[in-house]
């Protein structure tokens, strides 16, 4: 098992021109004896329906979700199975911080690894060649060997194991979670049957559609007002720099609704010092929450976690000297296993979680062009004659609040007489939530710096 991890970090901090992988990990290695995929059926589809049309009941919330259908499921979920891809996704996620931090020019960074491996995966779908291996690599889909079991097979069961956590992540989430994902072609484009159905069949939450990329402005109004309508009205003119010859244009969002568990029993905020990762500072307003919670306080950082609703709870960790975010994030297991820690009343001041933050997933692997770049191969999504993915847009809307609802008790308000801890979030740290109940991480992330740069937003 240790080895297995070890190599979780090859590439992780990869630099520009280099040839190794950004991130490879071993995801294939469980997934030996495992049932035959359907036959592929090859050959082009119908035209894609206009992209309004086709996401209007999503967009409007009415109908049923995709993970609320009825359907048989052709693969049972084996728990050793899923909880060990747990625990690899989290390190997936840890290495993509790692990687996107080094090279973010905003304050903060934020990832969701689960819906960032779908976007992948449902791309990899249409890869052919080169651009296939490289994809495979990234998403653990590649062949090892394992015995006769064909790569394709192996392919199958991870795919629909990966289906069935994302299902159940969205499922326990309904209320704080929200997600959506469209593929966005040339109109009049048709695609291959076999990308189209093992699309419905693997990631049927990623959404296909059409628009007239031929006038570039009249097709970035129709994709910006889609999600904002998704989004509430969150996000705006989230694609843009569209040219006339652009076939497929792929862009996600999350959105994640947080509540802390309890209400704090001091409340307030302060304008306040924070010291920015190259030294300098700047006045940030804080947050102040009081009430009992778990924390750490060791010689070179402060750790403490936040409960919240629903299972899920926060990490959050500091270091007391300056320190790059590597060391911050290795001083956090993965596993997210913490020993020694103290339990009691206490005085935290932070900056307020309410970020957004937007990422092209292209340029993030521009040092592999034959990926998602130039030299990419996409011709079994469609015969189309240079299919390549103009942009990867990828968004992430984090906020956490306190439920108004939950009430103060009086035994909550009888700390007159207790010691209380101050803690201060007030020089770079790194976060993670986690869901108990999965026992497996949603997400991370790290703030660096404030004023925030244009690519992320305080609202």
């Amino acid at each position: 098992m240790k080895l297995i991890l070890s190599l979780l970090w090859i590439g992780t901090l990869l630099e520009p021109g280099a040839t190794v992988r950004p991130y490879i990990h071993p995801f294939s290695m469980i997934t030996c004896n495992i049932s035959t995929p359907p036959a592929e059926v090859d050959g082009e589809d119908g035209f894609l329906p206009g992209l309004i049309g086709d996401n209007e009941t999503q967009v409007n919330g009415s109908g049923e979700m995709w993970w609320e259908e009825e359907e048989e499921e052709e693969v049972k979920p084996d728990v050793r199975k899923r909880n060990y891809l747990s625990s690899l996704q989290a390190s997936l996620g840890c290495a993509w911080l790692s990687h996107w931090t080094s090279r973010e020019v905003s304050g903060v960074t934020m990832l969701f690894p689960m819906y960032l491996h779908v976007i992948l995966a449902a791309l990899s779908l249409g890869a052919q060649g080169s651009t296939a291996d490289s994809l495979q690599e990234i998403l653990g889909f590649s062949d090892n060997g394992c015995g006769g079991i064909s790569g394709s097979q192996r392919s199958h069961d991870m795919r629909w194991h990966f289906r069935l956590l994302l299902r159940d992540i969205l499922t326990h989430h309904r209320s704080s979670l929200s997600t959506g994902s469209w593929m966005v072609f040339q109109e009049g484009l048709r695609l291959r049957r076999t990308f189209a159905r093992q699309l419905r069949h693997f990631h049927p939450e990623v959404r296909l559609g059409a628009v007239n990329f031929r006038q570039p402005q009249m097709a970035e109004e129709s994709i910006n007002n889609l999600i904002h309508r998704a989004t509430a009205g969150r996000l705006d003119n989230l694609v843009t720099g569209l040219s006339p010859s652009t076939n497929l244009v792929v862009t996600s969002f999350v959105h994640f609704k947080g509540k802390w568990k309890t209400r704090s029993q001091c409340h307030g905020t302060e304008l306040q010092d924070f010291f920015n990762d190259a030294g300098d500072k700047t006045q940030v307003l804080m947050m102040i929450w009081c009430g009992w919670l778990q924390y750490k306080t060791a010689s070179n950082y402060t750790l403490i976690q936040l409960p919240m609703s629903e299972t899920m709870y926060m990490i959050l960790i500091q270091t007391v000297q300056p320190a790059t975010m590597e060391e911050i994030m290795k001083m956090l297991p993965v596993d997210k296993t913490v020993k020694d820690f103290q339990t009691g009343f206490v005085r935290l001041v932070m900056p307020r979680f309410a970020w957004e933050g937007t990422y092209n997933v292209k340029e993030k692997l521009s040092q592999v062009p034959e990926m998602l770049g130039g030299q990419a191969d996409f011709s079994r999504l469609s015969s189309a004659q240079q299919l390549v993915p103009e942009q990867v847009i990828h968004s992430i809307i984090f906020e956490v609040t306190e439920d108004e609802e939950e009430q103060t008790t009086a035994e909550d308000l009888a700390v007159s007489n207790t010691t209380t801890t101050e803690i201060r979030f007030n020089k770079p740290f790194v976060f993670r939530v986690y869901d108990g109940a999965l026992d497996m991480l949603l997400f991370l992330g790290s703030v660096k710096r404030f004023p925030l740069k244009s690519e992320l937003k305080i609202f």
